[in-house]
């Protein structure tokens, strides 16, 4: 099952060395995502965003966590995104 779980986020682009965020907040579990051609940040907040979920807060959430300037991804950039939100 692991090994499944493991394959599967690597297809999607996750890497699956899982790190602790430092914030001002609760630690939280984090993994790190490579950003694809044709994806912009409201395309892969959307993907990660839970059913009903605000995918507006998602993207203040990625940016306040990569600490952005803008919501412009780059092809090959990595950012770090809470380890629910990439089960999601």
């Amino acid at each position: 099952m692991t090994g499944l779980l493991a394959a599967l986020m690597c297809f999607a682009g996750l890497t699956v060395g899982v790190r602790q965020a430092q914030s001002s907040t609760l630690p939280q579990q984090v993994t790190s995502y490579t950003v694809r051609p044709g994806e912009t940040m409201w395309s892969y907040a959307s993907d990660i965003t839970p059913a009903g979920g605000n995918v507006n807060e998602t993207i203040d959430r990625l940016v306040r966590l990569n600490k952005l300037h803008s919501t412009n991804l780059q092809v090959g950039q990595r950012i770090i995104v809470p380890q629910q939100d990439a089960e999601g």
